[in-house]
Order: structure tokens, then C-alpha cells, then sequence
């Protein structure tokens, strides 16, 4: 049996980002104008004029990150305080191409990646970081009995790591072709030997390569770092240091983003999300914003034995009866979209529309026809039942700092209940998260966000083992899902993969058993402060202060 553990970057805040996991609360998106999976724009196109060195920039979280440590959680808040710490081999550009990080040159054939590290990176305790730490990293990922998260997700299983660190080089080798694996490698942060060797260290504290350095943890309160003094790597390859590098770094855990959007406009807060409610109040103040979408109104039905979502009639019927563009409107409000598709973020390396056409339309008797059809007979009470079973589910959905969600989720409910079903709808906490998903199952339905940048880090998620013996949460069982996924994952060809996978996803909306219906476009405001983030995660050697 299989430990529970959690789920990828689960958007408890808002929205978020696996490859993503980038803000504390809502996964930025692209807004009438910001700039999504790029650099940060400038209203009326002027450039920054940065400001001096030293200080603070503060950036807002909904959430505490919990245990830091980046080989053991997937969760968004948590990997937005990692990436400021570990660097990855390679990473992603604003533009969508690989860049270098811990490594400065890359081979790639069908079956493997070869990196070649910077030989002057060092960790922030002055140790060197070596080809056989990076392997190392990998290994511990790839061991079943780490029970690390990102195993199946950013590391295939049958991954194997070698080291030479004569040459400077880390190979990474899979068993068959696989489209996506230096793509996937981007999300791996490397950890150094000091953490490596006594990972519980790396629960409240850092060891990375990385251009900050956690220094203070106040939990539920804040998490400050320092500026690493001898970080001349990463995308650019330079010092980080000069005009507008702050020294200290800091999120700060505020619940509320009422209170958030008011601390960023008096200039208290330099980067954060705000809630619908508040969106159009940040935007008048012209500030600089970057985003990237997530699936906010991503909706799962527990299809495990006794719940209702294991009959596809229902799952089917209950989509059907919602009006999803007013339920958009009414949670996300001008923030929001509905979906296309279940990977989000920009640049998407397979990009298209599974959604329209492939969900039920939006037709109440056609969704009472369903229910009928079906055998679930209505009530005195109005409610219905089926052998002795009353069509009632348990709705969960995230927890965020406005109302917007709740009205939305509330909404839904009503919509439900006039075609029969009985709805209890609660917010769940990213706390709470593991445990239900993973541990009591207490949940028949619900918006979960799973925010991927790549088709294959949601596989773990979509089939194999249920929970509690694997991470496929909602019991899916699809069977075209299945065959396609594991054929696109072993596709060698990017263009060849690419159609395997809308295939695959499209088969798994079309028989509901995920249900996407809108996207979080929350932008990320800056006051004060420029940055590049590609689909949302910062690189946080771009930082600057500016006047």
C-alpha cells in the first residue's frame, strides 16, 4: 500500500501551476492584456527604471508551503518558495525555448538527455555541485520507497540517472522513446549534498544552488530568504548582483486577497494575485502584471465504489444541467474562461480544444432524460434514488480568499438539485487536501485543479491504481485514455505524441470523467518590482527593484 501524498499542484488558493507552482495563491493568468508565461510587461509599453540595490520585495501567499522539501511535494505554494532556492538542470524561457540553469549544454536522443553542469556552480554553503549529486536527485525520485510525488509525474518510473564527474556530466536514460523528457526534467529541482544526505533538514530549511536562501520561517506567517552572493549561473549566466537586486526576498502568508490587493497598491506587498473582486480596482492602478491559466473549475467525480460519479449517467447528466459560462462568470468573474482543454499553461507543447463538443451541452431535460433513462427515480421530496440509494454527493472545491468560489459552487449546486440531486458543497483547505484525496475519500464530487505544463504528469492522476494503492484519485477507469496515454508517452516524435494525447484526452471528457469548465486568468500584479516568469513560475535571478 502506497502512502498518501499530494496532489499536483492542487490549486487551494486559486489557481495554480505544476510546472508550474509558481504564486502563493492564484496561478497568474493572461488578462486582457498581461503577458502569459513571459516576461512582465510594462502598461504602454515603457521599460522599468530599476531602482537601487539592496532591500526587500514581498511577495503575497494564500497558504503555507508546509514541508519545503522539493523532492516531496507538488503543491504550488510549496514549489513557488523551492524555485527561488534550487535551480533545475535546464529551464523553460518566457518564449517557450530551453535555457540553461545548473547545466550549460544538453544532448538529447529518443531515449536520453545528457547534461553538461557549470563547473563553477556551487551550493550556497560553498560546497560544489556535482554530476553524481544530480543523479543522485533522480535516483531518490525514481526509488518507489521515497514515495516522492514526482515520480510518474516529472520523472518517468523507468528513469535511470549516471553520473561522470571527471566530465561534468549527468545522463538520464528511459526504457523507451519519450517525447517530453527534458521537458519534464525542467521541473526537477536538484538538491545539494548536504540535503541529500539528511533530508530532514530540508523541511524548514533550503540546500540548493539557487539565487535565494531561506533564512527565517515563521509559520503561517512568512518565509524570508537572502540573496546567495556567489549565484552567477542560471538563465543568464551572470552574477546576480547590481542596479535593483534586492537582498531579501519574502513571502508573506495572507489569507485574505481583499487584504492582499490593498497591500499591493499602497506598496506594502510587490507581487501578488488578487480576487475577482478586486481585479478591476488593480488594474485602474496601471501596474505591471504576468500570468498563466490554470483550471480553477476543473471538475472530478469519485467514481470509486458506493458514490454516484461511478455511474457515467449521472456524471454526464449532472454537466449537463450546469449552465458553465454563468458558473464561470459568477467564480471567476472577468478573470475567468471557460476551459479547452486540461493543460493551461503557455507555451503548450501540444496546444488545441478537447473540450468543445466533447462535454454535454448545457440542456436540462436532456439531463433529466439521462437520469431517467438511467433508473434514478425522483422522490417525494424531489431528490432521487436508485436501488435504494438517494442521488446525494458531497461537492468540494477550494478554498481561496474572496466569496467568488462559494457563490460559484453554491450555484452549481442549485443547478443540480433542480434536476434531482441532493448537493452538500464544502470548502476544502490545501492542509486538508492529502487526506481527503488520497486517505478518507469523504468526497463524491468536486473541483480539484490539477495544473500541469506537460499530457504526461497527469497519467498518475487519470488511471493505473486507485487510491489508496495509487495516486488515480477518482477511480478512473478509461480504457482509451489508457492504451492512448501510455502509446503518446512512449512516441518519440513530438507532433506524433501530441495527436495520441488529444486523443487520449478526449476521450476521458467525452465519457466525463474529468470535466473541465473554466480557467482562472488572475493576473500576478507587481508594484515596484520586474521579473520573468515563464507559465508563471519565477525565476528569481530576474528580481528587480524598480523606482
Amino acid at each position: 500500500m502506497r502512502t498518501t501524498r499530494p496532489l499536483v499542484a492542487i490549486a487551494m488558493g486559486g489557481a495554480l501551476v505544476l510546472s508550474a507552482c509558481s504564486n502563493g495563491s492564484n496561478s497568474p493568468g493572461a488578462d486582457n492584456g498581461s503577458s502569459t508565461g513571459a516576461s512582465t510587461q510594462t502598461p504602454g509599453g515603457g521599460t522599468p527604471e530599476l531602482g537601487e540595490a539592496g532591500g526587500t520585495v514581498t511577495m503575497a501567499i494564500t497558504d503555507d508551503p508546509g514541508n519545503l522539501d522539493p523532492s516531496m511535494t507538488v503543491l504550488q505554494t510549496t514549489r513557488g518558495v523551492g524555485r527561488m532556492a534550487y535551480d533545475s538542470l535546464v529551464r523553460t524561457s518566457p518564449e517557450g525555448e530551453m535555457v540553461p540553469n545548473l547545466a550549460t549544454e544538453w544532448e538529447v536522443t529518443p531515449t536520453s538527455v545528457t547534461f553538461t553542469l557549470n563547473p563553477d556552480a556551487t551550493c550556497a554553503d560553498g560546497t560544489p555541485f556535482t554530476a553524481t549529486d544530480a543523479a543522485d536527485n533522480i535516483s531518490f525520485i525514481t526509488d518507489p520507497e521515497n514515495a516522492s510525488p514526482l515520480l510518474g509525474v516529472m520523472v518517468p518510473p523507468d528513469a535511470t540517472a549516471s553520473a561522470d564527474d571527471e566530465a561534468g556530466t549527468v545522463t538520464v536514460e528511459v526504457s523507451a522513446p519519450n517525447a517530453f523528457l527534458l521537458s519534464n526534467l525542467t521541473s526537477v529541482f536538484m538538491v545539494c549534498r548536504s540535503g541529500l544526505d539528511d533530508r530532514e533538514t530540508l523541511a524548514q530549511a533550503t540546500a540548493g544552488t539557487g539565487p535565494w536562501v531561506l533564512e527565517e520561517v515563521v509559520p503561517n506567517d512568512s518565509y524570508t530568504l537572502v540573496r546567495n552572493e556567489n549565484y552567477h549561473w542560471g538563465p543568464s549566466q551572470e552574477p546576480f548582483e547590481g542596479e535593483g537586486v534586492p537582498d531579501t526576498f519574502v513571502f508573506r502568508v495572507i489569507p485574505n486577497m481583499t487584504t492582499t490587493a490593498n497591500l499591493l497598491l499602497n506598496g506594502e506587498i510587490n507581487i501578488a494575485s488578487v480576487g475577482p473582486g478586486d481585479e478591476e480596482r488593480v488594474q485602474a492602478a496601471g501596474l505591471d502584471r504576468y500570468g498563466a491559466a490554470s483550471p480553477l473549475g476543473e471538475t472530478f467525480f469519485n467514481q470509486g465504489p458506493g458514490h454516484p460519479g461511478a455511474d457515467p449517467a449521472v456524471r454526464k447528466a449532472l454537466v449537463a444541467a450546469t449552465d458553465i459560462e454563468m458558473v464561470t462568470a459568477v467564480g471567476a468573474g472577468a478573470a475567468g474562461q471557460v476551459s479547452t482543454g486540461l493543460v493551461t499553461l503557455e507555451p503548450k507543447v501540444c496546444p488545441g480544444d478537447t473540450v468543445t463538443g466533447n462535454l454535454p451541452a448545457y440542456d436540462v431535460e436532456a439531463a433529466n432524460t439521462m437520469l431517467d433513462d438511467a433508473g434514478w427515480v425522483r422522490g417525494a421530496d424531489g431528490i432521487r434514488e436508485k436501488e435504494g440509494n438517494r442521488l446525494s454527493l458531497k461537492f468540494i472545491f477550494p478554498q481561496r480568499g474572496g466569496d467568488e468560489l462559494s457563490a460559484a459552487a453554491e450555484l452549481l449546486s442549485q443547478q443540480w438539485r433542480e434536476v434531482g440531486a441532493e448537493v452538500s458543497p464544502s470548502t476544502i483547505a490545501a492542509t486538508q487536501l492529502n487526506e481527503v484525496i488520497f486517505g478518507s475519500g469523504d468526497w463524491d464530487a468536486g473541483w480539484i485543479p490539477v495544473t500541469v505544463s506537460l499530457p504526461p504528469q497527469l497519467m498518475a492522476f487519470l488511471s493505473g491504481p486507485a487510491v489508496p494503492d495509487g495516486t488515480n484519485f477518482a477511480h478512473i477507469d478509461n480504457e482509451t485514455y489508457t492504451t492512448k496515454s501510455a502509446e503518446a508517452n512512449a512516441e518519440g516524435d513530438i507532433e506524433a505524441a501530441c495527436a495520441l494525447w488529444t486523443e487520449a484526452e478526449t476521450a476521458l471528457i467525452e465519457n466525463v470523467d474529468v470535466a473541465p469548465m473554466f480557467d482562472i486568468v488572475a493576473s500576478n500584479y507587481l508594484n515596484g518590482v520586474t521579473l520573468e516568469a515563464s507559465s508563471g513560475e519565477i525565476d528569481g535571478s530576474s528580481v528587480r527593484s524598480t523606482q
